[in-house]
């Protein structure tokens, strides 16, 4: 427990200053979420240790392109991209076809994360606080939940910790919670945004998290890697918050 509390306050040293001062601080914290969740996302294939290093670090690159490039660009290269990583294994057999779809997800899940994490903190830095706000409100209280009134097991194929009552504490309290605070100190949004947020979020939260857990298993590993100890890797401390910037840019598309 000690050592996953260290590796929270390090994580917020980094996080909270890089969003509060943004410009070149905020450009590193997306490059070190790229480069090293990139590498978690595509070690998930059992042939990584066989591809030449030029080909990770195109794939990798590529996603720079994409997240940095015009609307129309990034379609086009998003294109390009997938052409040329379902025509790979036509050459070797280092690099298969489930590994082109692992590429093209990885491009895609990235693309659309980062962009709406950049379209939302351009539009609205509040929008950035309530969003991890609904986010690990709805983690805490959802393993407090769970801890105290969790019987009925939510999902156990995909998550066999995780419970029904848990995870409906987890959005109740996160609902709640976040929606108080955000009608209360965050006066930049609009009471319409904070009420959906709040109601959405938590649920697609849980949803990201779900879905990074079947990643997981399906790969059979336990942690994208161990490079935050206590917490495992930046995929584990992100699932539900890819999940929700994506979920919200999408709620302000609707709702603004």
């Amino acid at each position: 427990m000690k050592t996953r509390i260290l590796t929270a306050l390090a994580i917020l040293a980094v996080i909270i200053p890089s969003l509060m001062l943004g410009g070149w601080m905020l450009m590193f914290l997306i490059t070190l979420i790229i480069v090293l969740g990139g590498i978690e996302f595509l070690r998930l294939s059992e042939n990584y240790n066989k591809w030449p290093p030029i080909l990770k670090w195109i794939i990798i690159g590529s996603v720079f392109l994409l997240v940095f490039s015009s609307e129309t660009h990034a379609i086009a290269i998003l294109a390009v991209l997938l052409l040329f990583y379902l025509s790979i294994p036509i050459f070797t057999e280092f690099y298969t076809v489930k590994d082109a779809f692992l590429c093209i997800t990885y491009s895609s899940l990235y693309l659309f994360f980062s962009r709406s994490f950049l379209i939302i903190y351009f539009d609205n830095t509040d929008y950035i606080w309530m969003i991890i706000l609904a986010t690990y409100l709805c983690d805490s209280a959802a393993y407090f939940s769970g801890y105290f009134f969790g019987k009925h097991k939510l999902n156990p194929r995909v998550s066999p910790k995780k419970t029904i009552e848990g995870s409906i504490g987890g959005w109740l309290v996160a609902m709640i919670t976040t929606f108080f605070i955000t009608n209360s100190l965050f006066h930049s949004i609009p009471t319409s945004v904070a009420l959906v947020a709040s109601t959405i979020l938590p649920i697609t939260g849980q949803i990201g998290d779900l879905a990074f857990s079947a990643m997981k298993r399906n790969f059979n590993i336990k942690d994208f890697s161990n490079l935050l100890p206590g917490h495992g890797g930046i995929l584990d401390r992100l699932d539900s918050l890819i999940f929700n910037f994506i979920c919200f840019y999408l709620i302000i598309l609707v709702v603004v």
